[in-house]
């Protein structure tokens, strides 16, 4: 690039890619047109650093000390020719610079294509997915080479039109370096898209369609995740249209289990993405906390589109990071109507949701159209509507609202007994309000009517409720399944011999087996015994020992008592006394399990 380095005009570079494996040209062109000047940007770096995505591809094959300087404030091409429309192509961008100073965000867009994937993996501060049809990826490319970044923009599935060109638009607002770039085609995939799958307590049903039916038999294979028993298999039969599907019978409950499509070609077996399915008693219907890690992303900022079943029918509302009541985002609202559209024929349901609403004060008065339950804020209190079924009632107070924290308010509804009940920071308040429309017979979606700087965060629909503990493991069933990732129907999710409620109170995860709450004992080479436990903030700790097992009382190991935790594996130095000692770590203060 050093023309670029007397002007601001525009250079473009030609060249034909290589392909690695036979080191033969592709007959694919490639076109790289940089605008700007590149003065005082740097035009080496490091490597792609290895076991994270870039190293992943581009270890081994391309140096990516070298870089392409892009320009800040311009916008650059970077043009594909010579493909083929009848095939599929994953294309991967990898951009870095130096860490400190300014961010260095970098949009890249793809464009003139059939049909694509955007696949590249979302992380908070650092990637992004938007634009029409998730054409954008937005990397923070400052710091991108260290060793736990190598973030990368990854399109898959590409189809070119049928000229076989296909554009990437890279816009670097602060400048940065474009470090390599990986076409590859990619395999005709066996499914056209992803599998349906329902599950129950103990099987699961998989619909998915064909790519192509005449492509060979198609088996599904699967298997229990992280064991050694072996891959179980069925042969499916296509229907007309291509659909196939399947019935997995006795399988372990709330296991991981993974599965995949194979088909046999002529040229040899082609199989799917494998994906996990984790079998169960399906009591969440849905659950958000405005994350950018969901299925269906919350980004930060204004939300102006249908973003799930959410959509702001009038003023403002805006996904933030300030105020949250869990996770790193919440919604913030101006005076405005947000709505939740989702219908769901269950007879009982709980909706439950984190709210703030400081200073805010709503006319006690019926609101137009049909409804089931009817609640507003006002003079600083929560009120409920008690109705009587033909679109009116009374109003009554269900709790104090505080404006500066967020309160948990939750609703359980019998739509076959016509009423409901309130329950504000998990406890009942309020019970059998009747409906202010009997004719309501499902739910059909939430309306909030928000102030000025009012928040909402958490919000689910599930038929697990705050009112039972069905595996009577200390944990009510909305919160293990909402909050803690265990499962309402076993006391011990994991099966590692630790109640779910214990692991909730030790910081542990009680879904995973390999988490758990244990002392670690090691020798230093001084001959000190060192004693370590993993402590998790908020919570005190202390170590305690005693000579035999079942026998005599447990002693607190001096200088270890009432420590408070941080998050970090902490460690205690003591000095032999030429006896040996068994050890446990105590939790002294536990979280409070039941109001998360």
């Amino acid at each position: 690039m050093a023309e670029l380095k007397a002007g601001n005009g525009s250079v473009i570079k030609t060249g034909i890619l290589i392909n690695f494996t036979s080191g033969q040209t592709s007959g694919i062109n490639l076109k790289l047109t940089v605008t700007g000047s590149p003065l005082g940007q740097a035009e080496i770096g490091a490597d792609a650093p290895a076991e994270t995505e870039a190293g992943t591809v581009f270890g081994e094959k391309v140096n990516c000390e070298g870089g392409s300087p892009l320009p800040a404030g311009k916008v650059h091409f970077i043009d594909l020719s010579g493909l083929d429309p009848a095939k599929r192509y994953e294309l991967v961008l990898f951009a870095s610079d130096a860490a400190g100073g300014e961010a260095k965000p970098v949009s890249f867009t793809l464009w003139d294509v059939s049909s694509f994937e955007n696949r590249s993996a979302v992380a908070p501060d650092r990637v992004t997915i938007g634009g029409q049809f998730n054409r954008t990826t937005t990397i923070e490319t400052a710091g991108n080479d260290n060793t736990v970044r190598g973030d990368v923009c990854r399109f898959a599935s590409i189809r070119c039109g049928a000229d076989g060109d296909l554009r990437v638009i890279l816009q670097p607002p602060n400048g940065s370096q474009l470090k390599a770039l990986m076409l590859r085609e990619q395999t005709p995939p066996v499914l056209a898209g992803k599998p349906m799958i329902e599950l129950g307590e103990d099987h699961a049903v998989i619909r998915a369609s064909l790519a192509d039916i005449t492509g060979g038999p198609v088996q599904l294979r699967w298997r229990e995740i992280n064991s050694d028993t072996a891959w179980q298999s069925m042969t499916l039969t296509p229907d007309a249209i291509g659909t196939v599907s399947a019935r997995l019978d006795s399988l372990a409950v709330f296991v991981d289990h993974e599965f995949v499509f194979v088909q046999s070609t002529p040229q040899g077996e082609v199989t799917s993405e494998p994906r996990m399915i984790r079998p169960q008693k399906t009591g969440i219907i849905y659950s958000t906390g405005f994350e950018p890690t969901e299925p269906v992303a919350f980004l930060p900022g204004a939300i102006t589109t249908k973003t799930g079943p959410w959509r702001v029918a009038r003023g403002r509302a805006e996904v933030q990071t300030n105020r949250v009541a869990h996770g790193g985002q919440a919604v913030r609202t101006g005076d405005s109507v947000i709505e939740m559209t989702l219908k769901n024929p269950a007879k009982i349901l709980w909706a439950d949701a984190f709210i703030q609403d400081p200073g805010i004060s709503q006319a006690r008065k019926i609101p137009d159209g049909k409804a089931s339950s009817v609640l507003l804020f006002h003079a600083g209190k929560l009120l409920a509507l008690d109705g009587d079924g033909n679109g009116s009632g009374k109003f009554v107070t269900a709790a104090e609202l505080p404006g500066d924290r967020f309160t948990r308010l939750t609703i359980r509804t019998d739509y076959e007994a016509k009423h409901f009940d309130v329950w504000v920071d998990g406890k009942p308040a309020l019970a059998k309000l009747g409906f202010k429309n009997n004719s309501v017979t499902q739910f059909h979606g939430a309306k909030r009517l928000a102030g000025a700087n009012s928040y909402l965060d958490d919000f689910s629909l599930s038929t697990w409720g705050l009112d039972r503990d069905s595996d009577n493991d200390g944990l009510n069933d909305l919160d293990e399944a909402k909050f803690y990732g265990s499962y309402p129907l076993l006391a011990d999710s994991d099966r590692d011999g630790a109640s779910d409620a214990q692991e909730i109170a030790a910081g542990t995860h009680p879904a995973d087996p390999g988490s758990i709450f244990a002392v670690k004992i090691d020798s230093t080479a001084g001959g000190q015994t060192k004693l370590s436990i993993p402590t998790i903030t908020g919570l005190e700790y202390t170590l305690q020992r005693r000579a035999a097992l079942g026998q005599g009382q447990w002693q607190t190991v001096p200088g270890f008592e009432n420590v408070p935790g941080d998050g970090s594996v902490q460690s205690f130095l003591e000095t032999p006394d030429g006896r040996n000692y068994f050890y446990r770590g105590v939790i002294v203060n536990r979280l409070n399990p039941a109001n998360p």
